[in-house]
């Protein structure tokens, strides 16, 4: 006898609920965020919105205890290396 699942079993197995947080979304000041990085940015107490540049947003971080903290440390690596593909002429 099998199961027949339904979607919403499906999208819960395959933790496709939240799937759209990790898509990187243009904010209001231009930069390339996505959901869960936001999140996690204010979790921090760091507010990217006041951000005009992810430079800016990189250095906000750096003075935060990023080198202690591994999750903020992640994000920086992941929002640099996103800025160097974005502006970095090829």
């Amino acid at each position: 006898m099998t199961h027949e699942f339904t979607n919403d079993e499906i999208e819960e197995l395959g933790d496709l609920k939240d799937i759209d947080r990790n898509f990187l979304k243009v904010r209001n000041n231009g930069l390339l965020l996505t959901d869960n990085q936001v999140s996690c940015l204010q979790r921090h107490n760091i507010d990217p919105s006041k951000c005009q540049s992810a430079t800016e947003l990189l250095y906000m971080i750096d003075n935060t205890d990023a080198d202690e903290d591994d999750e903020l440390s992640y994000l920086a690596d992941q929002i640099a290396e996103n800025n160097y593909y974005q502006n970095t002429r090829k």
